[in-house]
């Protein structure tokens, strides 16, 4: 498998109000993703401990790990590896602006890679893989395109569910602020409705499209869902998809076992 080491590696994604973290032995996640704020770092520093963690890698939107635990984890012969935009990569970018690009984006791609294909057995990814659409449906929504010979093409970024939304009452005099729900029908037959129909089905609408735009280029495209609205939007699509919640930590690990192998 691509981007696999015999070590216990240990994921960490720092985000704005939370950080997710796990551990993984041959590309394979050894338990359950834990979730910490930033003010309990001794939750990553047991699992280092407690699990055997030999490399770790870490990526961020707010802070860095403490010194403390960096020191600690450093001084106990422990490898740490910051997500940045000069590190070898296990795909080829053709991103014009990479000291731009997200990490979690560059850690969702990379993380794809490591994925079944959707008629492979999914203990063993195929040799060579589809194409694939990765959409990450957080805040704002990401789409990014990878082919099957690992070639980052780059994607799109747009307002998430909630974001669509709150604009629609913020921007407005008179709509309201609604919150993502149930939809029926087609169309909404109450402003409310309206709002919801038109903020979860037209991002909805927005992959499905670019999802058959490019299927005329790669035939063999697959649609990936991950982020904490994956599983809102994957209700409402019309075709096929698989969500994966932990991609980014997948990720994570591959590119850190990309730059363990090409080191040594």
């Amino acid at each position: 498998m691509m981007g696999t080491t015999s070590d216990h590696q240990l994921a960490i994604d720092i985000g704005n109000t939370s950080v997710k973290a796990g551990v993984f032995l041959d590309g394979f996640l050894t338990g359950p993703v834990t979730r910490f704020t930033d003010q309990e770092w001794e939750v990553a520093d047991r699992m280092v401990t407690n699990l055997g963690v030999k490399n770790i890698i870490y990526s961020t939107v707010a802070n860095v790990p403490p010194a403390k635990w960096m020191d600690k984890w450093n001084q106990a012969g422990r490898f740490t590896l910051a997500l940045k935009p000069e590190l070898p990569l296990p795909f080829t970018s053709l991103y014009e602006t990479p000291a731009t690009l997200g990490q979690d984006r560059i850690a969702a791609v990379a993380g794809s890679l490591s994925l079944p294909t959707s008629s492979a057995p999914a203990a063993a990814p195929a040799e060579h893989l589809p194409a694939r659409l990765i959409v990450d449906a957080g805040t704002c929504i990401t789409l990014d395109l990878i082919d099957g010979d690992a070639v980052y093409y780059g994607g799109n970024i747009s307002p998430g569910v909630r974001m669509r939304l709150r604009s629609m009452h913020d921007f407005t005099a008179r709509l309201p602020l609604v919150e993502p729900g149930s939809l029926s029908g087609e169309v909404g037959r109450s402003t409310e409705k309206a709002l919801l129909h038109g903020g979860q089905f037209g991002a909805a609408y927005e992959i499905e499209g670019l999802f058959l735009r490019l299927r005329e280029t790669f035939p063999d495209l697959e649609l990936i869902l991950t982020g904490g609205d994956a599983a809102l939007l994957a209700g409402l699509l019309s075709i096929p998809n698989v969500i994966y919640p932990n991609l980014v930590l997948h990720g994570l690990n591959q590119i850190l076992s990309y730059y363990v192998q090409h080191q040594s």
